[in-house]
């Protein structure tokens, strides 16, 4: 989900765990990885589409707001410090 710029990608189909099978697992293990997998999720996909724009709310997280408000922030106070004088 890409919030921001209001795109969405849906997906249908079937999953499969696969965890009695050591072969998919060590296959798709990651070597500069410490940790071991128990289990290997495979998905088959029947379908996919994009969803309209007008179904998704942009969000924005706490970060990407500060960065546009804090020159607005700045700007305002520029400009009471101009009224006041």
């Amino acid at each position: 989900m890409d919030y921001p710029n209001r795109r969405r990608i849906k997906i249908w189909g079937t999953a499969k765990v696969i965890d009695d099978d050591p072969a998919p697992i060590e296959q798709l293990a990651d070597t500069d990885y410490r940790g071991k997998p128990e289990q290997v999720i495979v998905f088959t996909i029947s379908a996919w589409d994009v969803n309209w724009l007008q179904h998704i709310t942009r969000r924005y997280t706490e970060t990407e707001l500060e960065a546009v408000v804090t020159p607005l922030k700045e700007r305002i106070t520029e400009l009471e410090a101009q009224l006041a004088a």
